[in-house]
């Protein structure tokens, strides 16, 4: 079989350099012979489907550490609701997802569980994805995940991170649900954004929301800003502009330019585009095609 993975992935084939681990997808058949694909030229799907034909680490998880562990994947994997008594409500999810072979997860536990206030449990919903369950009780701080938290763990386990905090719950009979709505918003997100690594509870909705649409309107929305969809610094100013909240000397701030400079690319933008972004109808159908020409989704 990997006669055929190397014809179809010939694009995705890692040169004999040195290339980081954490960067390499790595598949094994049972004769033992490998082979390496960047899983920079992978989608996220194909990824996942390759290392379920290999038995490759998607397939395996850590096993619960503690009983709280143990109760807590009972639970978000299956559906096994326990003793009310026994859960601590409210609580919220920090999910996470690693790209590269983590070969401490004991250690990456602690390490997670020391990052956060009011740690709950660990539960690996295989050996690359997560989540913290974080009791939102009297010692709970806010203690969002952000650059120094990636920088912490990808130093010291050598992976690279993804974090997304989601809503607090405090129905027990919704927490799988959540769970789940949570991972496809998450997954949706590290489609349409693979750049950024940390993701805040609501956020993540028009991420999910351009991941249910079909391959023809997600091209339609695409075609809307054809006339700019190879200027990448304007599209790249624009973003920030109005994830700014159209604040031009925010996000002019943010980018380390001149307010005046940034006027301009906005006002190039909508007369190219004819969309007056200054209007916000036009504004959210503006982001949403933006997120739209960076995804990663496979059409």
């Amino acid at each position: 079989m990997l006669d055929k993975i190397e014809k179809k992935y010939a694009h995705a084939l890692a040169g004999t350099g040195d290339e980081a681990s954490a960067t390499l997808l790595t598949l094994q058949d049972e004769a033992g012979r490998k082979i390496k694909l960047k899983r920079s030229a992978l989608t996220e799907e194909e990824e996942s489907l390759l290392n379920t034909l290999f038995g490759g680490s998607a397939g395996h998880r850590a096993a619960p550490v503690t009983e709280s562990d143990q109760c807590w994947t009972d639970l978000l994997l299956n559906g096994e609701l326990p003793d009310h008594k026994s859960l601590s409500l409210p609580v919220r999810f920090i999910h996470f997802s690693l790209k590269g072979e983590l070969s401490d997860h004991e250690g990456f536990t602690v390490a997670v569980n020391s990052l956060f206030s009011s740690a709950e449990a660990l539960v690996w919903s295989n050996s690359s994805d997560g989540v913290l369950v974080q009791r939102l009780d009297e010692n709970f701080e806010d203690d969002q995940p952000d650059q120094r938290t990636l920088d912490a763990l990808t130093g010291d386990f050598y992976v690279q991170l993804s974090f997304f905090s989601g809503s607090p719950q405090s129905e027990s009979g919704m927490l799988k649900q959540q769970f789940e709505q949570e991972q496809r918003m998450f997954k949706a997100a590290r489609t349409y954004s693979p750049s950024q690594h940390v993701y805040h509870e609501k956020e993540v909705l028009s991420h999910w929301l351009l991941n249910s649409l079909d391959n023809e309107t997600e091209s339609i929305l695409k075609e809307q800003l054809e006339a700019v969809r190879n200027d990448h610094d304007l599209l790249y100013s624009v973003r920030v502009y109005l994830e700014c909240n159209m604040n031009t000397s925010m996000a002019a701030k943010k980018m380390f330019v001149h307010r005046n400079t940034l006027q301009y690319r906005v006002d190039k933008f909508i007369d190219k585009t004819a969309l007056d972004i200054k209007q916000f109808p036009n504004a959210v159908a503006a982001y949403l095609t933006i997120l739209a020409l960076h995804s990663k989704k496979k059409a």
